[in-house]
């Protein structure tokens, strides 16, 4: 585990490297990839995507909130700029992410609203921002939005007897990398599909540095999956009752603002452990095989407990795409399938990588 560790800030290192060596570069077009930031430059125009864990709102006297998983935007088209920060929990919510479709909010929208190449029509009230990309922003009489109203390439058009609590913007004439493709007909199914297809390319990943740095680890993992699932609960149970109370206890700490961010990096690098090494154990249990196998079976038994796992929602993805209601029918009852298959392995894992852990502590 401690090699996996290492090699994972050595990947963080070797992307900051990257970063610089990038920015002392004087070149047209530069493309930028590093842990919390994705970045564009052009002689247009560019783009910067910021993200994190944790962000205390500031001006807000002594009612100050906590905002988590903080999304900041930052887009450059010529002399114009523009930034843009919000509460990234809202591309979680079904509710509150569109792609490639119109929005029309009716009655209370609690939470932000962001639509990716479609319109937004606001009839009734939005108690938070509305942004789009690439798209417009209407505000008919009696609508009300109580945060921030963005329009990025597009504009927003308010009615006299609306009311925006923040502030209006519109940048019409900035444009978006790959707006297109998520403005076509598809483009919902088709983003999703391009999400899962990186999220197996983490999981090649990390699988690989398991495999490589800490196999006898995911042997362990695999073994305590099958053999201690009593402990596994328990332990998962535990958690679940003492996290959010650690979490309330150090957000009123002086010291929280510090120590949150990182136990929300390693609660998330455990939950993820938990979820390959679930794979593992499933591609195990369909091969019959013991978790002792080499490098190469390893590899190819953690795709086969991936296929299982992520098979029906990648499926399901595609029999969106087609025309027909029943095929439709069948891709989305495929994707809630994989969904909770997911979600499943990933909570159980969990559980698994906090008992192995405690194995290991005690046999120390």
């Amino acid at each position: 585990m401690k090699r996996i560790l290492f090699a994972v800030i050595g990947l963080l290192a070797l992307f900051t490297i990257i970063r610089a060596y990038a920015q002392d570069q004087e070149v047209e077009n530069r493309y930028v990839i590093q842990p919390g930031i994705l970045e564009f430059e052009t002689t247009e125009g560019g783009a910067r995507l910021a993200f994190g864990f944790l962000e205390r709102a500031e001006g807000q006297g002594p009612g100050r909130t906590w905002n988590l998983f903080p999304v900041r935007l930052s887009l450059r088209a010529g002399t114009q700029s523009f930034l843009i920060a919000m509460n990234g929990l809202s591309f979680l919510s079904p509710a509150g992410l569109r792609v490639g479709r119109p929005v029309t909010i009716r009655g209370v929208r609690r939470g932000d609203v962001i639509s990716i190449g479609g319109d937004v029509t606001v009839e009734g009230t939005v108690e938070g921002d509305v942004w789009t990309l690439g798209a417009n922003i209407t505000l008919l009489p009696g609508a009300t939005v109580a945060g921030d109203t963005v329009a990025l390439g597009g504009s927003v058009k308010a009615d006299r007897r609306s009311k925006i609590g923040g502030n209006k913007q519109s940048l019409p004439n900035i444009k978006i990398p790959f707006l297109s493709l998520l403005g076509s007909e598809h483009s919902a199914a088709t983003f999703r599909f391009i999400m899962e297809i990186l999220g197996v390319c983490l999981f090649l990943l990390v699988l690989f540095l398991f495999i490589h740095f800490g196999h006898d680890q995911l042997s362990g993992l695999a073994a305590v999956l099958s053999t201690k699932w009593k402990g596994s609960i328990l332990y998962l149970v535990l958690a679940v009752l003492i996290v959010p109370v650690l979490t309330a206890l150090l957000i009123v700490s002086v010291a929280g603002i510090l120590i949150i961010p990182f136990i929300s990096i390693l609660l998330m690098f455990l939950a993820y452990a938990g979820y390959v090494a679930m794979a593992f154990r499933i591609g195990l249990w369909l091969r019959k095989s013991s978790p002792d196998v080499g490098p190469a079976q390893a590899y190819s038994t953690g795709l086969l407990g991936l296929l299982v796992i992520k098979g029906p929602v990648l499926l399901g993805i595609l029999f969106t795409l087609l025309t027909a209601d029943f095929f439709q029918g069948i891709g989305r009852f495929l994707s809630v399938i994989g969904t909770i298959a997911a979600v499943a392995a990933t909570i159980y894992g969990f559980g698994g990588v906090l008992q192995h852990l405690r194995t290991k502590v005690r046999g120390v």
